[in-house]
């Protein structure tokens, strides 16, 4: 990965993937607005998170 991205180890043990650090501003950047989003979507679908 190096300079130009990351490979990421989330908590729930998934670890595909490869992020550019102009996608993690981007995320960073907007993340109140994708969460929700996120949440809404999942309200939509009938689920909901679960507690850690």
């Amino acid at each position: 990965m190096g300079a130009y991205a990351v490979r990421l180890v989330f908590d729930d043990g998934h670890d595909s993937g490869i992020y550019s650090w102009e996608t993690l501003y981007e995320l960073g950047l907007h993340h109140d607005a994708y969460w929700q989003a996120y949440l809404d979507k999942l309200e939509e679908a009938g689920y909901e998170r679960q507690p850690h």
